[in-house]
């Protein structure tokens, strides 16, 4: 007797999940990993930007596609019941430069306004010897991990949706409509940090020590000898240095968040008070502090009671979809419903931006 099994897949710019479901639908097992293509550039500017060379780009997608074969083949080998052979089909969900390099897609027009998107509908090929759907997003920024994750999460009237990751994608819905945005959090919260091996979470926890203990300004001001040296402290047993440029890439993120998500409120005819529920996801929120972050004033303080820590809703939503081929239909709905905002150029987005470029509650 044939069995199946069914794998959905979340691919990052930073990190890889990947869940297996057997036919009960129950997860039987999951994986995580580094993406290989960080060789590439630990962003998506760098990973366009290293593509138009010689066959990157088809580097990059071998090596993707070699390292969801060993994951499926590191899980399975754990059972005995199963052999990856067993996996009838897989759905990626990720971002939209992610996703296209899974596909072959050239994806130089991500990299240069006015930021056509390389494939607009899903599209589906043998990818790790599995047939597999790949999801597509509604704009450069706003891929099929953002709606997948609203799937997941069925969001309702207002409720909002932030992704933290190497990027910040936020949603809010009002009116059976999906306010979306990206906004520009730079390398704050993954690389800037993870590189000197600090993840980003332990990095906001030690700035908001920093202040509380008064050796930090709110508004940022470093004396000379900060600017050279940094700061430096123990925090969790560990000997960390926050250096002037991390302060800068996290006072830059922080204004850019909440500025967006003010905003996009406001574009959703809703106010601050309006909100019922917050969810929070993403490589970088799943780990992020909900009382360093109202402290840091990435999120408003009115909304922390309404805020829930929800984990890889991308990957979940991936799952939902792998295993129930009809939710695609409300996946297709969801797609159809979604307004894009971009504050680039936008006055009373940079005046709002300027205005909190500070470190602390709002």
């Amino acid at each position: 007797m044939s069995k199946s099994l069914f794998a959905a897949i979340d691919v990052g710019t930073t990190t890889v999940a990947v869940s297996i479901i057997n036919e009960d639908n129950i997860v039987i097992a999951k994986d995580g990993f580094l993406n290989p293509e960080r060789i590439f550039g630990s962003d998506v500017i760098s990973r366009i930007t290293n593509s138009k060379k010689a066959d990157n780009l088809i580097k990059m997608k071998d090596m993707m596609e070699q390292a969801i074969l060993e994951s499926y083949d590191k899980m399975l080998s754990k059972t005995e019941e199963y052999c990856s052979e067993d996996i009838k089909r897989a759905v990626i969900s990720a971002n939209t430069t992610m996703a296209s390099i899974i596909l072959g897609k050239n994806i130089e027009s991500l990299g240069v306004s006015p930021f056509n998107m390389p494939f607009t509908s899903d599209e589906e090929i043998v990818f790790a010897k599995v047939k597999t759907r790949v999801i597509a997003g509604v704009s450069a920024f706003i891929g099929g991990d953002v709606l997948s994750g609203c799937l997941y999460l069925n969001l309702k009237d207002k409720e909002v949706l932030m992704d933290l990751g190497t990027n910040g994608e936020i949603v809010v819905k009002n009116k059976g409509k999906y306010y979306a945005t990206s906004a520009a959090c730079g390398p704050a919260f993954e690389n800037c940090t993870r590189a000197r091996g600090i993840y980003g979470s332990t990095t906001l926890s030690a700035i908001t020590l920093l202040l509380k203990k008064k050796i930090l300004s709110p508004d940022i001001i470093l004396d000379d000898d900060m600017v050279k040296n940094g700061i430096n402290l123990s925090f969790n047993s560990e000997r960390i240095n926050i250096s002037a440029e991390i302060l800068r890439d996290v006072q830059l993120a922080v204004s850019a968040i909440y500025s967006s998500l003010y905003l996009l409120i406001k574009e959703a005819e809703l106010e601050i008070t309006d909100i019922n529920n917050l969810y929070i996801s993403g490589g970088f929120g799943f780990n992020m502090s909900l009382r360093d972050s109202a402290y840091l004033g990435i999120i408003p303080e009115k909304l922390i009671s309404k805020a829930s820590v929800m984990g890889n809703t991308s990957l979940f939503g991936a799952e939902k979809l792998v295993f129930n081929l009809d939710s695609f239909n409300l996946l297709s709905d969801i797609k159809n419903n979604f307004k894009i905002i971009n504050f680039g150029g936008n006055s009373k987005y940079q005046s709002i931006f300027e205005q909190n470029l500070t470190l602390n509650r709002r």
